[in-house]
């Protein structure tokens, strides 16, 4: 919580003794945090009342941000920007800038001549979110930025910009959280109370000065930590610019980069939602988490000696160990208890396909049609079935005939995979849908939205796995795709042959 807002509100709701205190309690914390910015800084700031938090902030942050440019076929340049969040030289940026799997980065404020370029590859991208992880290739620690939480910010904040607005390298700017939270795809606020269960993904708006260049670079608070990653604005409005929230990198890291799936290991651990630790929520049974001992409860506090303050952290140290380490240490608090164990990760095995024989197969998949009007997707077994057939593709325009809006449809059959593979699956659809593979809810896509798509990274053994899909349709857009591509691959629509059921 600022201090200086909650100074202000105190005083004047509580009795004077208590206001002391409390005043107390917000000049200590502040004196903290001028005390933390002071101890990261590289160099003496003068002492001079134009050293403000804002001028120390960015002073601790510069080192660790980023401009970078990424060659396109064209022989042109696409800039950007990134945060440094590791110093094994993991950056934070957004996927819609790190259009190829490499480039240059450009680290800190220096002049042009006063610094040398530094090779950069995409190690994780998650285009849905427009979020990506790229690392640095330089054998050496890097300064970083803290990645801080977003769920508590408050509308009014001072903030900062950072970035390489059109590619000339570093710029700041500063300003305030206009909106802590707004709805991405929204007609306007009034026709968004007629909505329930809406799942649209919230972004923070801003006021600081952003351009394009500025995409992929932090927002920063005034405790000098990454609350958001720049990656819009609009272009009819002033001073309007729009930032993914910072909890959205907490919460969907493991997808960014699936370290396990990508290095074909098994660690075994899944870990709790959390922005403030790293919490076991399950060990799966004979992994390799198992075998050393790990429990559902324990936290991670430490790697190789390395300390975890979040998830974020573990998963980007788990990308860099399972591609070079057979094992390695884990710190862990179990209760009151610290205790070691050494982990010795485990190959990845495939999705097992389903023990059908092609012969007994059709093309296509069976669909059954309901009606109804629906917030979230219906229990089908509790619906009347309108009408049921055989589309040789996800055809919904097929499917729903001459119904606009209210219904719900479940596809059935199975996904034929040619070979052992990484494959992403991506389920575009307005609104709600689900995606089952082997009877595994795989993509979770449901409430009201518009035309969005949601993906999954798997690892799929060759062969026919089982395949259900869930969908419903409020009002406005009809849309329903199922796309798939191989790692370095576009995304196209699931053909035809690819479909099959049983008749």
């Amino acid at each position: 919580m600022n201090c200086t807002y909650s100074h202000t509100l105190f005083l004047t709701v509580l009795p004077r003794t208590l206001t002391l205190k409390v005043a107390c309690i917000c000049g200590f914390a502040f004196v903290l945090l001028l005390n933390r910015l002071d101890a990261q800084e590289s160099s003496t700031l003068p002492d001079s009342l134009r050293v403000t938090t804002v001028v120390r902030v960015i002073h601790v942050a510069e080192p660790a941000i980023t401009s970078l440019f990424i060659p396109i076929a064209s022989g042109q340049l696409i800039s950007g920007s990134g945060t440094i969040i590791h110093p094994d030289g993991y950056i934070l940026t957004n996927n819609h800038v790190v259009q190829n799997a490499d480039g240059f980065a450009l680290i800190g404020s220096d002049l042009p001549g006063e610094q040398k370029p530094v090779r950069f590859r995409v190690v994780g991208r998650l285009p849905e979110k427009d979020l990506a992880i790229v690392r640095l290739i330089a054998n050496r620690s890097f300064p970083t930025v803290p990645l801080g939480r977003s769920n508590d910010l408050l509308n009014g904040e001072s903030v900062v910009v950072a970035g390489n607005p059109g590619g000339r390298g570093l710029v700041f700017t500063s300003g305030i959280v206009s909106s802590r939270k707004v709805l991405t795809g929204t007609p306007n606020a009034l026709v968004m109370t007629n909505y329930a269960n809406s799942r649209r993904d919230t972004l923070i708006q801003f006021d600081a000065a952003s351009n394009g260049g500025n995409s992929g670079g932090p927002l920063i608070n005034m405790e000098g930590q990454l609350i958001g990653v720049v990656s819009s604005k609009v272009l009819q409005e002033q001073n309007i610019g729009f930032a993914i929230p910072a909890d959205d990198v907490h919460n969907t890291i493991e997808q960014i980069l699936e370290p396990e799936l990508k290095a074909r290991k098994q660690v075994g651990l899944h870990i709790a939602e959390s922005v403030s630790n790293v919490a076991v929520d399950r060990v799966i049974q004979n992994s390799a988490a198992a075998a050393a001992g790990l429990q559902a409860g324990d936290v991670l506090t430490e790697v190789n000696g390395r300390v975890l303050h979040h998830k974020v952290d573990w998963f980007l140290e788990l990308t860099s160990l399972l591609r070079e380490a057979e094992t390695f240490d884990v710190t862990v608090e179990r209760g009151e208890e610290t205790l070691k164990a050494t982990i010795r990760p485990t190959e990845l095995l495939p999705m097992p396909a389903a023990k059908v024989s092609g012969d007994t197969l059709m093309p296509g998949l069976a669909y059954r049609f309901y009606h109804g009007e629906y917030s979230l997707l219906p229990d089908f077994e509790q619906q009347t079935l309108v009408r049921e057939g055989v589309v040789k593709t996800i055809d919904l325009p097929a499917i729903q005939e001459q119904r606009a809006d209210h219904f719900a449809v479940a596809l059935n059959g199975f996904l034929r995979i040619p070979d052992d593979d990484l494959y992403r699956l991506i389920v575009v659809s307005d609104d709600g849908s689900k995606v089952y593979l082997d009877d595994e809810v795989i993509i979770d896509h449901d409430g009201n939205h518009p035309p969005t798509p949601a993906g999954k990274l798997l690892y799929l053994q060759k062969g026919f796995h089982t395949l259900r899909i869930g969908h419903f349709e409020g009002n406005g857009g009809q849309e329903l795709q199922l796309m798939m591509h191989q790692i370095g691959a576009d995304p196209q629509q699931v053909p035809a042959e690819m479909l099959w059921h049983l008749p």
